[in-house]
């Protein structure tokens, strides 16, 4: 799996309309809702990378957050956001990005978002390190960095993994994995990759890129979701970092 795949995916007709009815249908979690809110300021200038078709920042817009950039990988993605955002009246924008070499002059954002496991889904250790050094870039001096993965050892993935021969992650049956804690699977609008990491090995590359931890706690210890949610995503582990 290499990133023009993950690309390719994203950019699946699919896959946008997916994303797209998520910004109507699930909007912000709560549990994003309370880390953002908490942990940026509604006049701070912030990036959403992965943004997908917008829910993550055309949630931010409907809850008074003044500048927000929208970025994807995807540009079928971005254009669907722009497309959406000029329906809403939502003044953000939208454009493509590699989150591993952003365009972006060093201390542009006061914060950076890369919610739903978008970091996750970039495959190779080193690969996901780049992303983590941009973002870092970009950052102001003290800018925060909020973000979503799996967690390897909780109640779901730690059962998942412990059968080792499911060819979706077992190395030895699927050419397609790079590290350890890489799934490769089929969904219905197509195959896509997710690394799932331990806590310890987030925390470390955290720490090699620069950042320190603020906070971390899985969305089901920090908020009551709704139908909408769950049905949209598993249970997941929500980060927020600083720029030292």
């Amino acid at each position: 799996m290499d990133v023009e795949r993950v690309r390719g995916y994203f950019n699946e007709a699919g896959s946008v309309q997916h994303y797209a009815r998520a910004v109507a249908n699930v909007g912000l979690w709560k549990s994003e809702k309370l880390l953002l809110e908490k942990h940026f300021g509604k006049k701070e200038f912030l990036l959403d990378l992965g943004c997908g078709a917008g829910r993550v920042a055309i949630g931010l817009w409907e809850e008074g957050f003044e500048s927000v950039i929208g970025a994807d990988l995807a540009e079928e993605m971005a254009r669907e956001a722009r497309e959406i955002g000029e329906c809403l009246g939502c003044p953000f924008r939208f454009e493509r990005q590699d989150a591993t070499n952003l365009t972006y002059p060093a201390g542009s954002f006061d914060g950076v978002i890369f919610a739903f496991n978008g970091l996750m889904q970039i495959p190779g250790k080193a690969v996901r390190q780049l992303a983590l050094q941009q973002i870092y870039r970009v950052l102001r001096p003290g800018g925060r960095f909020f973000f979503c993965t799996l967690d390897r050892e909780d109640r779901l993935y730690s059962k998942v993994f412990a059968v080792a021969d499911d060819p979706e992650h077992d190395h030895a049956q699927n050419p397609h994995l790079i590290d350890f804690g890489d799934r490769h699977f089929e969904t219905e609008h197509g195959t896509t990759f997710m690394h799932v990491p331990t806590r310890a090995e987030v925390e470390a590359a955290l720490g090699e890129a620069g950042f320190e931890l603020i906070e971390s706690a899985m969305r089901s210890e920090l908020a009551r979701e709704s139908a909408a949610v769950l049905d949209f995503s598993e249970d997941c582990r929500l980060w927020v970092a600083r720029k030292s």
